[in-house]
């Protein structure tokens, strides 16, 4: 039934025109480690990265250490032009790298626009300590532009296909720890 319904729709579209001088650009992005014998491997570039997302962007939330984590990430797209691969896998690790670094720098942007507190620990915010439903009860979806810049969109959060009482839609919210550990 799927496979059918996919066949049919695929047959009513027209595919676009590919645009070889992009595929030879992206080509020559792709193999660029290749060809280099120096710099930082693969796996010092994403220890980096991973490094940055676990000192900066870990919960609780603190804007001045996301924008430093994000002014980090700007320092390893430098360090991306660096890479070198020795062999096809170091090559993978190599895209790999690119794609983990675009995601954490886009996870933080995404957290430094919901400016609120939700989730429990998971998005907890220092500045924005308090849940917004007014503002914030919905999806935040991020996606980079042409030029890679994130741009945002808030989307509606479908409703419940079973509706929940009061005391099941904050259980969650009860859960949080109240009180400092200072305290």
């Amino acid at each position: 039934f799927c496979g059918e319904n996919a066949a049919d729709y695929v047959s009513g579209i027209s595919q676009p025109a590919i645009d070889a001088g992009q595929v030879e650009k992206e080509k020559a992005r792709v193999y660029a480690p290749l060809g280099k014998t120096e710099g930082l491997t693969p796996f010092q570039v994403e220890y980096k990265t991973r490094r940055i997302v676990n000192d900066y962007l870990q919960p609780p939330k603190v804007t001045r250490k996301m924008e430093i984590g994000l002014q980090r990430f700007d320092e390893i797209r430098e360090d991306l032009q660096h890479m070198g691969a020795a062999d096809p896998h170091e090559l993978m690790r190599a895209m790999e790298a690119h794609t983990i670094r675009d995601c954490a720098e886009l996870a933080a942007r995404a957290s430094l626009y919901r400016t609120e507190s939700r989730w429990g620990l998971y998005h907890l915010r220092v500045d924005h300590p308090e849940k917004n439903d007014a503002d914030w009860f919905c999806h935040t979806n991020v996606t980079s532009d042409a030029d890679g810049n994130a741009v945002f969109r808030k989307r509606a959060v479908e409703p419940y296909v079973v509706e929940l009482n009061e005391e099941e839609k904050s259980a969650y919210q009860r859960l949080r720890v109240a009180t400092p550990a200072a305290a």
